[in-house]
């Protein structure tokens, strides 16, 4: 990125100092073009110390990105520059080298006054919430894909649209020691929001109820990180917000509700739910922070609520195959 800045910067110069002479001839330069050269010059490099902040805010180093985040110069910046495009974006995102979809499209905000997720979140709620997540493969995107899901109807289960995009041969089992599963159809696919809805009539686990979460609301997240056994990691509301961010494809801005959690998520652990200590479904696990391990975020109940009662009833599949891979 900084190369090409580089070479951009001395093909400009080398192409328009040549146009400036003809148009105005030879002599000194004039103090308003000083001026005016100046200030696109300090733009120029505001804009790229913004993108670049932007970009690796997220990552690859915590360090770094959480020294970006306290930056009250950057931050005044995202504040008043428009959000990049879904093209750049997409370059952020490669430069950045995250596995989860961006949260945000704008600077995250520093943790300030976290709350300690509980020591244990072994209760029997929370046991009864277990046997009902699920673990979702499919075939694409340059090998196996998998993530977590969770029945919200009898023989209907919700997980995100960014763990089925573009593959093929969607399955849902529980004992990863035994692979096959049984076959699951994504009848519904919302990229803006990251949910997918899948059809598996053949699914017999009980339907998780949902609950009422607020900041301190201590509880789990359920779910299959990294293809493996089911894991349960204890959980904590920081707070709810309503996000900026961009679709799975980096094409598109979308306001998202979320819950901003304090609690370690992984790969796989995306379309899982985060639960309260009682078993009640608070949220939608769908990424988690580039900079912080012990901060996850999950989609609330009710921003997911209208894909849900759409995907309910139907039976026919969505091609995720001809879908792109998320990014």
């Amino acid at each position: 990125m900084l190369l090409f800045g580089s070479l951009g910067s001395t093909l400009g110069y080398m192409l328009g100092e040549p146009l400036r002479r003809a148009l105005r001839g030879p002599g000194l330069t004039r103090p308003p073009e000083k001026l005016a050269g100046s200030l696109f010059s300090a733009l120029a490099v505001l804009s790229v110390a913004w993108f670049l902040g932007l970009t690796f805010s997220r990552g690859p180093s915590p360090e770094v990105g959480r020294l970006i985040q306290q930056s009250s110069i950057l931050r005044s910046l995202d504040v008043l520059f428009p959000r990049p495009p879904g093209f750049l974006s997409s370059v952020g995102g490669i430069l950045a080298g995250v596995p989860f979809p961006q949260a945000f499209a704008v600077l995250e905000q520093p943790a300030q006054d976290s709350l300690q997720p509980p020591a244990s979140a072994d209760t029997s709620g929370v046991a009864a919430a277990t046997r009902s997540v699920y673990r979702v493969e499919g075939r694409g995107c340059g090998g196996q894909v998998s993530g977590s899901a969770y029945p919200v109807a009898p023989g209907y289960l919700v997980t995100n649209a960014h763990v089925v995009s573009g593959t093929t041969n969607t399955r849902v089992s529980q004992n990863v020691a035994r692979p096959g599963g049984v076959p699951a159809t994504v009848v519904l696919f919302d990229p803006g929001r990251d949910v997918a809805i899948l059809w598996a009539p053949q699914v017999g686990a009980a339907v998780l109820q949902t609950g009422n979460g607020q900041r301190g609301t201590k509880g789990a997240v359920i779910g299959y990180p990294g293809g493996g056994p089911e894991s349960v990691t204890p959980a904590v509301i920081e707070k709810s917000t309503s996000a900026t961010g961009r679709d799975i494809y980096n094409d598109a801005l979308v306001d998202r509700s979320i819950w901003i959690l304090s609690a370690s998520v992984h790969p796989g652990n995306s379309g899982g739910p985060v639960v309260d200590l009682q078993g009640n479904v608070l949220g939608l696990i769908f990424a988690a922070s580039s900079t912080d391990s012990s901060q996850a975020y999950a989609l609330t109940n009710d921003e997911i609520d209208s894909d849900v009662r759409a995907g309910i009833g139907r039976t026919r599949a969505v091609d995720t195959s001809a879908l792109r891979c998320a990014v």
